[in-house]
Formats: structure tokens, sequence, C-alpha cells
């Protein structure tokens, strides 16, 4: 059976966003977060089916310590041009969610939003693939509050990477790839018994006719949309290359036209005509006549 890819998102929160099997996200939370989160409680379990009417919905994962520390784990595979702004609103709703109006505001709790990226963001070009971002003080760099962290995770830049198998976000990154050499691949799971458990689930997830139809029924919602914002991509190249050539056709006659018209005017001034009566030949004033004879010289 063909293993499937793990990053597709229908399949990836399948993976990880089963309660009964928690134990893979906490093992991949405390890869991320270099941490020991313990417990946690998964939310929003139900899949947000893909149908016509809502091709692209949202399949990420929300869950909570014990604690009240909360999380929010997405795969973003298409560049819809907006992950910045998309994640601090999402963020944002998080933090907020169950608070209630005349509460103390000490009851917020840390709230971590993940993105793993199926694409290099432009805003974050000169970033590591797992950058992180904190509240600070721009010239003390004082962290202002602990409540707000978001990670973003490039995978196109974590594979251009050396990867060291001690590191626990790399074994799990390896285990994600869909092309990884099953060579690799036995060799990342046997180090660890939770990838061990979450591979095993693949692979059974794999298997299953239902979840294989769901996961291409996602597969091709999105590539799809990768297909419509290439196409809207080409459109606009191809529009501001007509754009240029009709602006540079229009320039070029012009200044033809311009050249012309002064051609005539030197040979009127050249056979002693005054610039004043030159004016009444044109379409031009003295002024502007004489403006453009000195832009010529």
């Amino acid at each position: 059976m063909k293993r499937l890819n793990p990053l597709n998102d229908f399949l990836f929160k399948k993976l990880f966003g089963e309660e009964k099997d928690k134990d893979l996200l906490i093992g991949f939370l405390n890869a991320i977060l270099n941490s020991d989160i313990v417990n946690l409680t998964i939310e929003n379990e139900n899949l947000h089916r893909t149908t016509e009417e809502d091709k692209l919905g949202i399949l990420d994962i929300k869950a909570k310590t014990i604690t009240g520390e909360k999380f929010n784990v997405e795969v973003q595979l298409v560049n819809q041009k907006n992950m910045i702004p998309r994640t601090l609103f999402y963020w944002s709703k998080l933090f907020v969610e169950d608070f209630e109006s005349g509460s103390n505001y000490k009851q917020l709790q840390k709230t971590v939003a993940i993105n793993i990226l199926g694409f290099k963001l432009e805003e974050l070009r000169y970033e590591s693939f797992h950058s992180i971002f904190k509240l600070r003080e721009v010239s003390s760099n004082q962290l202002l509050t602990d409540l707000i962290e978001i990670h973003f995770i490039d995978f196109p830049k974590f594979e251009e990477e050396n990867y060291n198998l001690k590191n626990p976000l790399h074994r799990w990154l390896l285990f994600l790839k869909e092309d990884i050499p099953q060579d690799q691949l036995r060799e990342v799971v046997n180090m660890d018994s939770i990838l061990n458990k979450a591979e095993e689930k693949l692979m059974k997830l794999s298997a299953d006719p239902e979840t294989r139809r769901e996961y291409e029924l996602r597969a091709k919602a999105l590539s799809d949309e990768r297909s419509r914002m290439e196409d809207a991509k080409e459109e606009g190249m191809e529009k501001g290359i007509a754009q240029g050539i009709e602006k540079g056709i229009a320039k070029g006659i012009e200044k033809g036209i311009t050249q012309g018209v002064l051609k005539v005017v030197q040979s009127f001034l050249d056979s002693g005509m005054p610039l004043s009566e030159v004016a009444k030949h044109t379409p031009y004033t003295e002024e502007e006549l004489e403006a453009m004879l000195k832009k010529k010289e």
C-alpha cells in the first residue's frame, strides 16, 4: 500500500487530531516547542468534510493543556499571500475564545500558533526553517509577555538542511516527508516509539478506502486552488506586458510626432522666422516650443 502524504492537511488532522491518539500530538508539540507537555485535550475533533461548497475549509488542530495553555496547529500547502495576517487573526480568536465579558484578564492563557508551510514565505526569507515570534521591546529585546507565541515551519527550507537525527524536530519533519526513502524512514521511526506508532497509524489510514477518498478530494481541491492562483498570476503578468507595450507604443508615437514638429520648427527658425510666428503654425504656444527646443539641446 502506497504511503500517503502526511502533509495533506486532511490526513494530518486524522493523524494528529484524534483524542485517542493524543500522544502523537504531544510528541510532535514537544519536539517543536522543546517542552515537556505530558497531557492535553484535543478540541474540535470533527473534520470539516471536503465538499463542493467548502473545498478549502481550515483543517487545523486545537488543543489545550490542563493549565489552560492553548495550541493551534495548521498545515498550509498553498500560498494564498495572506499567511501572516491570517495567522494573527486565528491566533487572536483562539486567545479570547473562552474569555467572558467582565472576567479577570489574568485568566487569559498562553496561546501558541504553529504553521507548517509547504512553501517559502517571502516575509521570512532571511529566517531559518523554524522561526519563532514573541512580543518583545524593539531596543532592549525585553519580553513583554509570553502569552503570544507564533511558529512558522517552512518545509521547503527544512528539505535544504543537513538533517540531524539526534534532533527530535528533524526526526518528526523527516517522518512528514512524502518521498522519504524507506531506509531513512525505518531509521527515523526506530529511534522513537511515538514516531513508530505514528508511522503505523499512517499506514492504516493509507489502507482505508474512505480515508483515501477524502484524501484525494482534499488533494484535488488544493491542486485546483494552486492552479487557479497560478493562472491568475499569469493573467496578471500578461495584462501587465500588454499594458506596457501599449504605453511604449503610445510613448514612441508621441516622441516621433514631437521630433517631427521640432524639425519643422527648426527649419522655420533657420529661415529667419521668429519663434512667435513659428508657434502660429503649430499646436504649441511659444513658451512650449521654447521649452521643447531647450530639452532637445
